[in-house]
């Protein structure tokens, strides 16, 4: 089989999540990239992901990042940004979004921080975290948005994230993978966390990086190490 695609997931992955890439992830990711294209998958803004592609020295020509946690994928080659969501769903989503961060922004000030993003909706609550998840929710409630939202939250960081419902990372790979006519299994998959499991369950090559024991079930090759799963990566793609 040769694989013509790696599909990572970034912080817990590529890099820790406060420590820039390793030198000899960075020095593994441009060699794979010599053999195959790799998407760069994220819960993180797309502008982000570009920079961080560049610090590693990687060229943009086989590169696809997916940020804001599937709901914007981007192509740095020719600067091309795509939304999985249709244009009303967009539209509808981003009503409820832009209509929640005002009131966010009115109640609770400086004292929580919102980043700027292109579909999804951050907000870094701090020691606020309860009573602003409870506005979050109560809102959601209020507007009918449940199904239209989905709320995910980052305990360690204290960071609340509202989401389109009916969007994730395997939803914007299977887009990516259909523009470029490639196979799930032609697929290599490298994640640590729950929401990397609908990818790992389809790749022809699922590798769990890290301890999660759920990712751990349905990955077919299991790593401690970032730095061995991507030697093992490497080893597949020359080949």
């Amino acid at each position: 089989m040769r694989y013509k695609l790696v599909a990572t997931d970034v912080d817990g992955v590529v890099k820790p999540y406060y420590d820039p890439v390793p030198r000899e992830i960075a020095e593994l990711l441009r060699e794979i990239s010599e053999y195959c294209s790799i998407v760069f998958l994220s819960g993180r803004q797309v502008t982000w992901l570009e920079g961080l592609i560049y610090g590693m020295g990687l060229r943009p020509d086989n590169i696809v990042l997916v940020g804001e946690e599937g709901s914007v994928i981007y192509y740095p080659k020719n600067h091309r940004m795509e939304f999985p969501l249709n244009k009303i769903e967009l539209e509808r989503f981003s009503g409820i979004r832009n209509k929640l961060k005002n009131q966010i922004e009115d109640k609770f000030g400086g004292r929580v921080f919102i980043p700027c993003t292109n579909v999804i909706l951050t907000i870094a609550a701090g020691e606020l975290f309860n009573r602003v998840n409870k506005y979050v929710l109560d809102f959601l409630k209020k507007n009918d948005a449940e199904g239209l939202c989905r709320v995910i939250y980052h305990r360690m960081h204290n960071v609340i994230q509202v989401f389109p419902s009916n969007v994730n990372k395997y939803v914007a790979l299977r887009m990516i993978l259909r523009e470029n006519n490639m196979q799930e299994e032609e697929i290599i998959a490298l994640g640590d966390g729950l929401n990397d499991i609908p990818i790992l369950e389809r790749a022809g090559v699922s590798i769990a990086v890290g301890e999660n024991k759920e990712v751990k079930k349905v990955a077919k090759k299991h790593f401690l190490d970032p730095k061995d799963a991507f030697e093992y990566v490497l080893s597949l793609v020359k080949h």
